[in-house]
């Protein structure tokens, strides 16, 4: 891949800081995250509560800001630093952002503050969705509806599935992020909640649209696990329809990339699957008669603390390196 390349990450979670880092391995230097400003659990919804919905959302923000530094000590201590909770589960990463996004008055002016302060220059930038406060809204298949991303985690083992999923109030897009969008020579879905990370990213006005019409290279990084709640899909033809379908765009990917799980270590991965069984969550199968070239490559591992399946970063960067777009 030329390194030259202005690239375009789309997601939030920890999906997305995995392939920005995987990006900077490979010697990108352009990179653009367009991340959601909806989410409403933990810390980040007890601030948005005490703020009467007032503010967006800082986690995904700070976290992908993090992930186009070059790894060093400055960088690592940072890091621990962002991530600290006190006992009452306060993160001192989110406090800190709100902070200084009062101190500029203004989110999208956070990160040169932030670079002058820490005396780096990042690999690119991290752009909000939008720029104004909302929640995320859904329906499920049996009728219910919620109101706010947190229950998208909170009901994830749940077999009453998502029909349906839209902002309160309706936003516009931040222009930053469509512009990014038409500038981009490669487009990267990366892997997350599908509805709390991807989808939602495509809710704001004029997004779907503005990818459409983007002449971009577009690249889906499939999920590794299916998600019980999340609308059925078996194979990476199914996730990439699904996308599909809300974006209005039946051509909606020139490559998808699905993790190859043969590699690891048999017994480890016989672990983790067994304990995603219990969270009725399978793993995405590779459908060969798919319409969509597809490649299966080695970029998972079992992460070693919670025996959990993850992107990798340093073979996510080794591809990356390797691939011909």
């Amino acid at each position: 891949m030329n390194s030259d390349y202005s690239v375009c990450t789309i997601g939030g979670g920890s999906g997305m800081p995995v392939v920005n880092k995987g990006l900077v391995r490979a010697g990108c230097h352009d990179i653009h995250s367009i991340v959601t400003t909806f989410d409403s659990g933990g810390h980040t919804g007890r601030m948005r509560t005490d703020e009467r919905g007032q503010i967006m959302a800082f986690s995904d923000y700070w976290r992908s800001l993090m992930s186009l530094w070059v790894d060093g000590e400055l960088k690592y201590a940072w890091e621990e630093m962002l991530r600290f909770r006190d006992g009452r589960g306060r993160n001192f990463g989110n406090t800190f952002f709100q902070f200084m996004e009062e101190k500029t008055s203004s989110l999208p002016s956070v990160q040169a503050l932030f670079e002058d302060l820490i005396g780096v220059r990042l690999r690119g930038e991290v752009i909000p969705v939008s720029l104004e406060p909302a929640d995320l809204a859904f329906r499920t298949r049996s009728g219910r509806r919620y109101l706010g991303e947190h229950y998208l985690d909170e009901l994830r083992m749940s077999l009453d599935r998502v029909v349906d999923i839209w902002l309160e109030p309706q936003v516009s897009s931040n222009e930053r992020a469509l512009s990014a969008l038409r500038e981009a020579d490669l487009i990267v879905i990366c892997p997350g909640s599908l509805y709390g990370s991807i989808l939602a990213n495509f809710l704001p006005t004029g997004m779907a649209q503005a990818y459409r019409e983007s002449h971009a290279t577009k690249l889906l990084l499939t999920n590794i696990m299916t998600v019980a709640n999340e609308a059925a899909q078996s194979t990476q033809q199914d996730y990439a329809e699904l996308i599909e379908q809300h974006l209005q765009d039946q051509d909606a990917f020139d490559l998808v990339i699905m993790p190859d799980l043969t590699v690891l270590e048999p017994t480890e991965l016989s672990r983790a699957l067994e304990s995603y069984a219990l969270e009725h969550s399978t793993v995405l199968q590779r459908d060969p008669n798919s319409d969509i070239p597809t490649l299966v490559e080695d970029v998972a591992i079992v992460e070693p603390r919670y025996g959990r399946l993850r992107h990798c970063e340093q073979k996510l960067g080794e591809l990356f390196g390797r691939l011909d777009l």
